[in-house]
């Protein structure tokens, strides 16, 4: 296995191979391409555990048959080399029928290295491990069993490294591996059970518990500990190694053009921010697992997010996933190695709605790939994010803060209150900003800025308002050099190539 020092130092390279080449520590170390692995012990091998038919039949007939069905759907769609834990990371690009054979080639190449014909009694630092999360082995193996028998059809059950390096039990269906990018509760996976009939039904017929009870009899804790040394020593060596890495690169704001650029495909593509977001969303509750709390969890009417990375509180990382200014930066930062790679750059401008689909997917991906690189504290790229989302918070803030002060002289200063804080459920769920109360009635309201109004037959068109979409607060309030006000009611407003329109006489308000 190649050290971590000279991967890290080979980032271009990696990159230029970001579709092709090997991953290189392998938890199925030999496997260079995804073939038929060779059963490293005869069929009546593990007699204790299960029968010579049964291997048989499970590895000549399931296990080759999920390798064969796999590299036909792969030849059909032409995705060229690609390794098989390549594809089971990234398995949310593929369809159903990929994912399927996928998993059941690596899990089934993972499970006969799991099993040993030599009774083995667990130890090492996974015995070590085993017993600081779940106090005994013994509770550790009722577990186990307890989570397998719940399984109920076809599935596995696993012993997993979590991101917080925790050991965990998870369940999943079908042929779904813990590594994969689908499985909400996944993780680095040191031990796995097949609970699929298949894998038991001619020896033990209805009796799934007694063969789940002797899964202990083979299971093979030196390659365990094997695949768990190997994931402690890349995370370690990763992050010893980071510092001398990241420190050489460079990152800078993109142009005033580019941002604008990344700003309309972000309001006339959503489809492109909706990718942006669900991908950035998943690498921080990744890349931040002791900073990052779900609804409720670390304060009372916030959302799910990172908290305490700067200082106490939510984090402004958390507006990355919407912020165009932030994604042209992470872009340029991308093609910079790609151009040094001597690889084509990745494309936003000038394309389809459906190519820009397919381009933000190369970027999300490679984001994913480097996520530990790319979004650690002493890299210059996240810091310069970091820079980016502070001033726009601040200036967000204080557009919104200068905002209700000219509404409370428009309508009362009893009248107008500022609702929305970052991460609270008003504002990232309800679009809440502040509420106005006119006549009795209390309007729910959003903030956001412009550049300028144009009136063409009768409807009035807002220019240069950032992450256009549908708000279901009862009014739209835009603003402009922290002095121009103008307020429209929410009921008809339409969005026409990125900007908003509103029929005329919905203008409530207008200070220009």
């Amino acid at each position: 296995m190649k050290k971590i020092e000279e991967k890290i130092n080979l980032i271009s390279e990696e990159i230029k191979k970001v579709e092709k080449e090997a991953v290189k520590e392998s938890l199925i170390v030999e496997m260079k391409k995804i073939g038929i692995d060779r059963l490293p012990y005869s069929y009546s091998a593990l007699k204790k555990f299960i029968d010579a038919e049964t291997m048989n039949v499970h590895y000549n007939k399931h296990y080759k048959g999920y390798v064969e069905k796999l590299n036909d759907a792969l030849s059909k769609k032409k995705y060229g080399d690609l390794e098989l834990e390549e594809i089971i990371k990234s398995i949310s690009r593929f369809d159903k029928t990929i994912r399927n054979n996928a998993g059941g080639a690596f899990n089934h190449a993972l499970f006969w290295k799991m099993l040993s014909p030599k009774t083995q009694n667990p130890g090492g630092e996974v015995l070590k491990q085993i017993k600081k999360d779940f106090k005994t082995y013994t509770t550790f193996k009722n577990k186990f069993e307890e989570v397998a028998k719940e399984r109920f059809g076809s599935g596995w059950v696993w012993l997993v490294l979590t991101k917080r390096n925790k050991l965990k039990i998870v369940s999943t269906p079908n042929q779904d591996n813990p590594l994969m990018n689908v499985v909400e509760d996944g993780g680095y996976p040191l031990l796995g059970l097949d609970l699929w009939e298949h894998a038991y039904y001619l020896k033990y017929r209805n009796k799934r518990d007694e063969y789940i009870k002797n899964f202990w009899l083979c299971v093979n804790w030196d390659f365990v500990n094997k695949l768990y040394s190997m994931r402690m020593e890349k995370k370690l060596n990763e992050t010893e190694n980071l510092r001398t890495v990241l420190s050489e690169g460079k990152s800078e704001r993109c142009s005033r053009e580019e941002t604008e650029s990344i700003r309309m495909v972000f309001n006339i593509n959503p489809r492109v921010k909706d990718i942006f977001k669900v991908s950035i969303n998943k690498i921080l509750r990744e890349v931040f697992p002791d900073n990052y709390f779900n609804v409720n969890e670390f304060a009372k009417g916030e959302m799910a997010g990172v908290y305490n990375l700067e200082g106490e509180g939510r984090s402004v990382i958390n507006k990355l996933n919407t912020n165009y200014s932030c994604f042209c930066v992470l872009l340029n930062d991308v093609n910079t190695v790609l151009d040094k790679a001597n690889q084509p750059k990745i494309q936003m401008v000038g394309l389809t709605p459906a190519e820009q689909v397919n381009e933000v997917k190369k970027l999300v991906n490679i984001l994913d790939k480097y996520k530990f690189r790319i979004f650690n504290r002493e890299s210059a790229t996240f810091q310069n994010l970091m820079r980016i989302l502070t001033q726009t918070d601040s200036w967000g803030q204080k557009r919104e803060d200068v905002t209700v002060d000219i509404l409370k002289k428009k309508f009362g200063k009893d009248n107008v209150r500022a609702i929305g804080k970052l991460g609270s459920r008003e504002d990232m769920i309800g679009g809440i900003d502040c509420e106005i109360d006119v006549a009795g009635t209390t309007h729910t309201s959003q903030i956001k800025p412009f550049t300028a109004l144009k009136k063409i037959d009768g409807f009035i068109h807002v220019f240069g308002s950032a992450n256009v979409k549908k708000y279901s607060t009862d009014w739209l309030i835009f603003t402009k050099n922290n002095k121009d006000v103008v307020v429209f009611r929410n009921k008809n407003a339409k969005i026409v190539d990125g900007q908003y329109v509103f029929p005329e006489k919905d203008l409530i308000y207008s200070l220009n």
